[in-house]
Parts: structure tokens; sequence; C-alpha cells
């Protein structure tokens, strides 16, 4: 349910306390995998089935978006494609499923316009960078970018060629946000490595040394391999973007492998920053002045290796306040015989790794993980953790090294006082899938109050984890447009207070690995009965507040138009 809301300002500020314990006795959540009987039916393709060569083993993203404001959140997937040539009318594509509600879903790819056949796709981005209301949509691949300029009613044209965005590389994560505070939707593309896919480095007699994997010969790269350089792009607001790489800051020599990506106002200062996670080498944290320029801070902030002065192979990325301080923390994925890394943030865009203490190092130890991201799948006020797993190397199984090529994928309870509890054995039929997993996106497919998980699978159809029970206890969501410009209001911060709990969320375009969510912010609100206030940071500084609003439900707000006051 929605209720529009009219705008309102005020002053004062919430206090900041500890969040209240879980409502008591409410039934266990449970996830089930639906995305058969919901019509997901599309199989991923990322290269010949035996694995090879590194381009066949990053996967694709989803991404989340009700593309015909109709009220239901739609699901795209990018699909990928084979080195070799397919037979005419074979080659994969992506896909498009409209949400007709009742838990069902129907192909609307071909009259959207967003097939993209012959595109090996890897990441997807949904954003409305020219603001004219209709949500366009990004996608990352192999050899360029595609940028689908929205027609409205679900419908999509390519404008990649006189957009601006250009290039030739392997690009992977993407996340729009108004870095310059101009009020337009910029863009940062990750980018992996500077790929020749005509001839991969392959394991086998006089490879490279990064062609093995405790001692058994294995898929090369990335190490070994040129890195690529990863791209910002302005948007001058005319319908096309300016690379602006260079003299903004940015590394831009071929220093690091790039992944996931995301904006976030990490140090509160009223502007985004970006975090990018590197692959085997350090991460980069680049924080913003506010005038369009950045400094790369991840090795001093300690967002860039390990507590030993380690690089770890980033994957995905999420920034989301786990503790409820107000501060965005940052969680990012890796390798198998690694942990992912739980940074907490302390403040002065310093970091402290947290992920042994916290109980989410060890239990990843054992695992390869790829999409991620902070939800509270059960409303009690607390950001849980999800994590989709899988491996790179399908010969692994033979080889008795503690991994798998398939895994489960991972949930983790937030149990406050900075522990997670894995409660993955406890989660319902979807965790005892198993898959080899990548992309994964959250939001409200079902619109019941709870947040689900879609995520893609290499070389099989997705998965719709329904989450069942978490809407026990009370909750309340919002849907924020902006006024003129940046109309999903990306990068805003809202702040529910209600009783001794106090949680802060912000809306980002691009984060996980290759996917973006629900633009929606969903809180649950534990045992509270009530919101008592409710504090909106709108991307360009301004404050809105609101108060006495009914809960279980979803309110959008319009953000207040000073020009038309």
């Amino acid at each position: 349910m929605f209720v529009a809301l009219a705008a309102g300002l005020a002053a004062a500020a919430a206090s900041s306390e500890k969040p209240v314990p879980p409502a008591p006795g409410h039934s266990p959540v449970r996830f089930v995998n639906v995305a058969r009987d919901a019509g997901l039916t599309l199989r991923n393709v990322s290269g010949e089935v035996q694995k090879t060569t590194i381009d066949e083993t990053v996967g694709n993203g989803i991404c989340l978006y009700d593309v015909d404001d109709d009220g239901a959140i739609d699901i795209f997937i990018p699909n990928g494609s084979r080195g070799r040539p397919y037979p005419p009318g074979e080659a994969p594509r992506s896909a498009l499923y409209r949400n007709k509600g009742g838990g069902a879903f129907e192909d609307i790819t071909e009259r959207a316009g967003v097939a993209s056949i012959g595109y090996w796709a890897q990441g997807c981005v949904f954003g409305d960078y020219d603001d004219d209301g209709k949500i366009d949509l990004f996608l990352t691949g192999f050899g360029r970018y595609i940028l689908y300029r929205g027609l409205g009613g679900g419908r999509f044209r390519d404008v990649t060629a006189s957009s601006g965005l250009k290039s030739r590389g392997w690009s992977t994560g993407a996340a729009f946000g108004d870095y310059d505070g101009d009020g337009r939707l910029d863009l940062y593309v990750s980018h992996y490595v500077d790929y020749d896919a005509s001839s991969p480095p392959l394991p086998g007699p006089g490879s490279l040394k990064n062609c093995f994997y405790k001692g058994a010969p294995v898929i090369c790269g990335p190490g070994g391999l040129q890195p690529s350089i990863g791209r910002l792009f302005h948007n001058e607001g005319n319908g096309t973007f300016r690379d602006v790489t260079q003299g903004s800051g940015l590394v831009i020599r071929p220093t690091g492998y790039g992944l996931g990506v995301v904006w976030s106002d990490l140090d509160l200062d009223g502007d985004l920053d970006l975090f990018v996670a590197n692959d085997t080498t350090p991460n980069w944290l680049y924080r913003n002045d506010g005038h369009g320029r950045f400094t790369e801070v991840g090795a001093m902030s300690g967002a860039a290796f390990t507590e030993e002065g380690r690089a770890q192979s980033g994957m995905g990325v999420d920034a989301g306040d786990y503790d409820n301080d107000g501060r965005p923390d940052l969680i990012v994925t890796n390798f198998s015989h690694d942990y992912s890394t739980l940074r907490h943030n302390d403040g002065g865009m310093m970091f402290t790794d947290v992920s042994i203490p916290s109980g989410i190092g060890l239990a990843t130890m054992p695992t390869l993980g790829w999409g991620v991201g902070f939800l509270d799948y059960d409303n009690d006020g607390r950001q849980d953790l999800f994590i989709a797993n899988g491996h790179v190397f399908p010969n692994i199984d033979d080889r008795h090294l503690g991994t798998t090529w398939k895994q489960h994928n991972q949930l983790f309870h937030n149990e406050g006082g900075g522990r997670f509890l894995e409660v993955t054995s406890q989660a319902g039929p979807a965790f005892e899938e198993l898959h080899s997993a990548r992309g994964a996106a959250f939001g409200d497919i079902d619109d019941d109050g709870d947040v689900d998980i879609v995520v893609n699978n290499i070389d099989e159809p997705p998965a719709l984890l329904r989450n069942d029970g978490g809407n026990a206890a009370h909750w309340i969501g919002f849907r924020l447009f902006g006024a003129r410009r940046n109309r999903n209001a990306v990068g805003a911060r809202v702040t529910v207070s209600a009783g001794l709990l106090r949680q802060t969320r912000e809306i980002h375009a691009g984060s996980s690995h290759n996917s973006s969510n629900d633009p929606r912010l969903l809180f649950g609100l534990g045992s509270s009965t009530r919101v008592d206030r409710v504090e909106i940071r709108w991307p360009l500084g301004r404050t809105q507040v609101l108060t006495d609003l009914p809960i279980d439900r979803y309110h959008i707000v319009h953000e207040p138009d000073k020009e038309a006051q």
C-alpha cells in the first residue's frame, strides 16, 4: 500500500539510542525459491559450461525497478554470451520481466527493446539520467556500454551512440550518483581486465603463475593480466555524458581490477564518496571534496587492506548502517579461503575491520562471495546480511581443497552489539539449494512489507527468494521523488525514529555485484507500534521532517519544490 505525503519542513533533530530488541514470539522467517513458478526462466550464459577463461567466471547482476509505473517491482536480468559465434537466431539475450502481481511475471523483453542480443553483458543499473520522469537503464559488459533511454510504459531505446559513453574494455560494476551537487546523475563504471578475448591466457605448461590454485591448474587471472581503468562520467544535462576521469582525482593508472562499486556519504559531509572493490588489489576509497574532486584515501582510512595489511579479492560491495549509529558501514565479499570483510565506520572517514569479532569472518572462509547486501529480513530494526556464493573454478570439486563450485548462499542475522549469527541452515528451503551464484538484488517483490532477494546463477535460471514471515513485525516504507532533478532522490538519507529505535538508510543506484536494488526504503520497526519522526535529507541538502505516519505501508514522498513555493 502506498500513501502520498505532502511536503513539510521542521527543524529539531532526534537523538540516537540503542535499538529495541526484536518483537517477541514472531514466527521464524523462511525463504522459498519461487522463480520457476513466477515465470523467471531465462537461463544464464557465461561462456562455455566447462570454464577455461576468466571472462566466463564473473557472471551477471540483477536489477530491480518498476519500469512501467504500475506500482510493482519488475526484474531485469542481463545475460552473457560465449567466445564462439552462435547459429542465426540462437544467440542469448537479456530479459525484462514485468511483475503482474500475484507472484507471476511476464517476459516483455522484445516489446521493451532491451534484449541486447549478441552483447556479452555483465552488470546493470537503473537511473533517470535525463530527469524526464522515465527510468533509464545502463548496461556494462565486453567491448562497449549500452545506455537505454526510457520512453515510458516499460519501453526503451538504445541511445548509446549519442550519449558520450564510450568504452572498448571490460566493464563490470556501475553506479549512478550526483557527485558534484548539480542535481544530475553522474556515472562511475568499474573496469576489470584489459583483456583480449581472441587470445586469452590458458593454464598449462609455460602459463602464468596465476594459472594455478593451491598447486592445481585453473583459470588464469586476474593476477598477471593488465588491469583496466575505471571511468567517471559527468552528466552534462543535455542527454550526454563527458568522461572526466582524467583530472578528477581518481586513479588513472591501471593498478586495480575493479568489480563492485557504491556511492555513499561515508563521512557525512553532505556529498557522495565512492568505494570500489578491487580483485586481488587494494580497494579504492575516494573522498569527495564537494566540488567535483576526489582524493583516494583507501589505505589511510582502513578500507584498502585487511588488518594485516593484505589486499583481498574484492567482489561485491554494499554500504549500510548495521549498528544504527548513523554512519554507513561497508561489506565486501571475497575469495574462498579468505573472509568477507565487514568494516565499521568509525567516523571521520576511518574504518575498522570487524570481520572476525562480528562473526562474519570465519563463517565466510570456505565460500567465494559475490552479490551482497544489508537487509532487515525480519523487520527487527537491525540490518542483517545476505551473501551470494559460488566458485570460479568448476574443476575445484575434484581437487578436495575444502571448497566447491556450487555453494550455499549465506544469511546472517544481526544480533545487536556488533555481532552476527549465521542462520543459513534455518532460513528455509531456498538456502538448501546449491548454485554458483553471482549478482544479487534486494526488494519487496510482492509488496507485503518484507525484503525478498533475486539472485543470478551461472549457467542456470535465476532464483527468486520469497521472504515468508519477515513482515510479522511492523514496518514502514518510503518511495522518494526529487522535485526537478534527480527524480529518484539517489543519495538521499532517511532516518526513522520509533521509540528507542533510530535507523538511517541511503538510496543507492548500483551496488552488490553488478546489480541495483528496489529504490524504495523499507524500515523494520521491531516491537514498536508507531513511528515518532521521519527525517529526510534530500540529495542537495534540504531537510524534511514528517510525523504521525501510519505504519505497515509505503509512503510516497515528494521533495518540496523551492522554486514553486
